[in-house]
């Protein structure tokens, strides 16, 4: 099946569900070989889904009318371009989010250890901000939500899956090939841009949340921003590639196989990043607490099933600095919460105040110290 460049082919990008047109689903259909000879779309209906799961982007789910019987045509397909969230969409800019995961779908995908999406059609502008993915609609696959977090038992299947894909990636010299687009966590623009952001939310976050922050890391405020650089650096190697956003709302199971979306902070650095995160934002505090070591030990023990040493004193210190940086998903985008639906705003909320009690409990906020 081939990728449709939407540029090249004439197609252009979409601003909106009005760009959605018969003509240009047709374009993509056939140009990626999903659509027979002598078979037409004749109409298209749009739903927007993934409200208050999505941040960065709009996703929009389309059902084509075909002029006839097709045996290649999908039922529906799945278009996502930039989020119309000003916030956001500036998070996504200054980060240069977007870019990367057009080439993960096109060069990396194919080969990685866990199912995701198949791409029909894909095009960013020169400038690297506004782009559009024409993507299979997989949403018949079991998704998991982030609101009521993933057991014990479906997180252990998840790091030893996300283990796999580290390993693919550990030390490889094929790393260097995506420098310039998968950026590494230590890099000029997130030391630059992320003091900048958390400053931007925190206020926000002490306006609609100050009361139901932990006692014991309220303090984590007035440090964070400084420690940015320290943090990064100690987070760069082993260096692998880090899929950067592996929580729950981008994973779904087709049968008893994982299978991931959303590729847009895709990037290098220790395996520890994806680890943290995940643990620290996807599995309720009551259900996380108690059991964060026999988590990163499930992850380092499939690691080195691949035949990768690893330190697991340092690994440990790499995770509590990890928990203690992967509180800014909660704080940055708290600047839009007014502006988030009630999902989205529960969200926001449970990020953070899952990350800030993962800190807590672990006593991560000494390793800052």
């Amino acid at each position: 099946m081939a990728i449709v460049d939407l540029i090249e082919s004439g197609l252009g990008l979409l601003k909106s569900d009005a760009d959605i047109t018969p003509q240009w689903v047709e374009g993509v259909l056939r140009g990626s070989g999903n659509l027979e000879d002598g078979v037409s779309v004749t109409g298209v209906s749009t739903e927007r889904i993934g409200e208050g799961v999505g941040i960065l982007s709009i996703l929009q789910r389309v059902i084509p009318t075909y002029s006839g019987a097709t045996q290649k045509g999908p039922k529906s397909v799945v278009v996502k371009y930039p989020t119309d969230d000003p916030t956001q969409r500036f998070t996504a800019d200054a980060l240069v989010l977007y870019i990367r995961e057009l080439v993960f779908y096109k060069e990396c995908a194919p080969d990685a250890p866990f199912k995701t999406a198949k791409c029909y059609g894909q095009a960013i502008a020169s400038d690297n901000t506004d782009f559009t993915i024409v993507m299979e609609d997989i949403g018949h696959m079991r998704p998991l939500n982030q609101l009521d977090g993933i057991g014990l038992d479906e997180s252990k299947v998840l790091l030893e899956k996300l283990a796999d894909f580290h390993a693919m990636w550990w030390g490889s010299p094929k790393l260097a090939n995506y420098a310039a687009t998968f950026q590494p966590l230590d890099n000029p623009t997130y030391n630059a841009v992320l003091p900048m952001l958390w400053a931007g939310g925190w206020p926000s976050v002490e306006e609609h949340a100050g009361h139901l922050l932990p006692d014991s890391v309220r303090e984590i405020g007035g440090i964070w921003a400084e420690k940015v650089p320290w943090m990064l650096s100690n987070l760069m190697t082993p260096t692998t590639m880090c899929h950067g956003d592996y929580r729950a709302d981008n994973i779904m199971f087709d049968g008893k196989d994982p299978v991931v979306i959303d590729f847009q902070l895709i990037g290098t650095g220790s395996g520890m990043y994806d680890v943290g995160y995940y643990i620290s934002q996807s599995i309720s505090t009551d259900v996380r607490r108690g059991h964060d070591r026999e988590l990163v030990d499930i992850y380092l023990n499939r690691l080195e099933s691949h035949g990768i040493e690893i330190n697991r004193e340092e690994a440990w210190r790499q995770y509590l600095i990890c928990i203690c940086f992967c509180v800014t998903y909660g704080v940055t985008t708290f600047g839009g919460f007014t502006e988030q639906n009630e999902r989205g705003q529960k969200l926001l909320q449970d990020m953070l105040l899952r990350s800030l009690h993962c800190v807590a409990d672990n006593n991560a906020l000494e390793v800052l110290k």
